[in-house]
């Protein structure tokens, strides 16, 4: 309240001392103005009489800076004709002072009345506002029950929730009745690290990084879809979760109805659109591998692989990619591998009974494959990225989960290989090591400990070092070698003369670089162990060694390549 009487202040302070109303009292027309301009009251008394006459000032600078306040006027009764003057100039009642502890109650209590009564009508008119826009999606949540797949279903809700306004969208299922795994069915929006399969907590981590809002629908207590949402801004995110409020129940019965009926009819086991498994497939026959894998003491491994290829503005109407790419895929892997297509261009290998070796020769074999079939894609080779990592059980993991999170970090380090970096496919052995020493900082960028990393040692000590890094993969199991070999100490010599190899486990094939005047000086070590690839080149001079090493497999595949064409043969297949 705005007034110099200490005692009509005093009264305002005990009548309302008992309630949740918060009192402030300023003594003058400055001190009002800045208080009500800070705080903006729901109530304001102002004493007319205040600095002769000049509370009708206060009225009125008030009403300019919220129409939403309540101003009531205190006067006297010897200046009763102040009060239609404030009413003119805003105030919205006039009471007469001495003022009593009723008036003051009955006055607060119609203003709180009269603001209870403006947001329930504020939030009916919300809520007609909302049911109108569930009604006018009736026809979009129908056509979510009759999809004929849950990924079909799921699509449909990501894009009934782009047409709400949602910018980005991403739709998570359960694996299964029962499990922890989410599993990623359709996505709207720049969305694309967005995990494809994880359990809820990574999900819920990933979320709360990028801003976005998280929400369950839930059915008979069980949670049957995690939606994540972005909307740009606060207001536009909330409207279409108040949406979501109203029809969540909805898509949530239609998302069960068609894992039912997906279920019932076994239609999950292919997908529709390529000679790959659904994902759902492959979680459950992943599933009876795990078990089989601990019951029996097995190995087995996994693949993801990962192809971006836009289509040309020329043909926007050619085939879908992603089913050139199924059929290149299972022509390069046994009959007995299972593949599945994740999403549009995310694709999971199951290799029953392979070990790292031979998920690391698959791996390339697949490579090899997509990349000389790249004709067949729209765009050609200059247009498609392929990223592929591999993972082994038990090795990597012991779960579905953890085995496809070691898969994918894979699959991204080879997506920022410094070989498709620095363009080093197109170079030499010389020219690779070169383009590596003098961009090293550029081949490092996004590897984190799979990156490069230049050392320099006496010969004596680099040797000493492959021999460590073959022995100690050698203690994983099956083990394959590729090494250089020249005149003079080197690493290829030290390891055909200090190992045996005649281990069954282990595969040496050392590369004679004599031949060959620009590499005679080179060292080349590439391991592919159980546990993960090696890979070292560098060049030696006057008893030292400088070179880089990297646990990255595109660099090492290469090496191998270049190594495998001065002998012309095929290495490590």
């Amino acid at each position: 309240m705005v007034t110099e009487d200490a005692g009509t202040a005093q009264l305002v302070d005990r009548t309302l001392a008992g309630s949740s109303d918060e009192v402030g009292v300023a003594n003058d027309l400055s001190e009002g103005l800045s208080k009500a301009l800070a705080e903006v009251p729901d109530i304001v008394l102002v004493d007319l009489g205040l600095g002769n006459n000049a509370g009708l000032a206060i009225v009125h600078h008030l009403r300019a800076l919220s129409s939403a306040t309540a101003i009531y006027a205190l006067t006297g009764a010897h200046a009763l004709e102040l009060g239609p003057q404030a009413m003119a100039l805003g105030a919205s009642g006039v009471l007469v002072l001495p003022l009593s502890g009723d008036e003051i109650m009955r006055t607060v209590g119609s203003v709180r009345a009269e603001r209870a009564d403006r947001a329930e009508r504020v939030h009916l008119r919300k809520i007609a506002a909302v049911a109108e826009r569930a009604r006018s999606f009736s026809e979009a949540l129908a056509d979510i029950s009759s999809a004929n797949s849950r990924r079909d279903a799921s699509e449909r809700v990501a894009t009934l929730l782009s047409q709400a306004g949602a910018l980005h969208v991403v739709v998570y299922l359960p694996t299964g009745e029962g499990s922890r795994q989410w599993m990623r069915l359709s996505r709207v929006g720049r969305v694309e690290s967005s995990p494809s399969f994880a359990e809820e907590m990574d999900i819920l981590g990933w979320a709360q990084e990028g801003g976005f809002e998280v929400v369950r629908l839930v059915l008979r207590r069980q949670s049957v879809c995690l939606l994540l949402l972005e909307a740009g801004q606060g207001p536009a995110i909330r409207s279409i979760v108040d949406l979501l409020e109203v029809v969540g129940i909805q898509i949530a019965t239609a998302l069960c109805l068609v894992a039912e009926r997906e279920q019932s009819s076994r239609g999950a086991m292919k997908d529709p659109r390529s000679s790959a498994y659904t994902f759902a497939y492959f979680v459950d026959v992943t599933g009876r591998e795990i078990d089989k894998a601990r019951r029996y003491n097995r190995r087995f491994a996994l693949a993801t692989l990962g192809v971006e290829m836009p289509k040309t503005v020329d043909n926007p109407l050619a085939p879908d990619p992603g089913i050139q790419v199924a059929e290149q895929v299972l022509a390069s892997v046994r009959d007995t591998d299972v593949l599945a297509r994740v999403d549009e261009g995310e694709f999971y290998l199951l290799l029953p009974e392979t070990g790292g070796t031979g998920a690391h020769t698959c791996r390339r074999r697949v490579m090899r494959q997509l990349l000389g079939a790249s004709e067949l894609f729209a765009g050609g080779v200059s247009n498609i990225q392929i990223a592929m990592g591999v993972a082994t059980f038990p090795q990597d993991g012991l779960d579905l989960s953890q085995l496809l999170r070691i898969a994918r970090h894979r699959a991204e380090v080879s997506r920022h290989s410094p070989v498709r970096r620095l363009g080093l496919d197109r170079l030499s052995l010389p020219e690779i090591l070169d383009a590596l020493l003098w961009r090293l900082d550029e081949a490092a960028q996004g590897l984190g400990i799979e990156a490069p990393q230049m050392i320099s040692l006496p010969m004596l000590d680099a040797v000493g070092l492959a021999l460590a890094v073959v022995n100690e993969a050698c203690r994983g199991g099956e083990t394959r070698v590729v090494a250089s070999v020249h005149a003079g100490m080197s690493i290829g010599g030290a390891i055909r003369g200090s190992l045996s190899t005649d281990r069954e486990q282990l595969q040496v094939e050392i590369v004679d670089l004599n031949a060959h005047a620009a590499c005679r000086e080179l060292e080349v070590l590439v391991v592919v162990a159980e546990h993960g690839v090696y890979s070292m080149i560098g060049r030696s001079s006057g008893g030292n060694l400088r070179a880089l090493h990297a646990a990255e497999p595109v660099l090492a595949d290469l090496l191998v390549q270049r190594l495998g064409e001065l002998v012309r043969m095929r290495l490590l297949d």
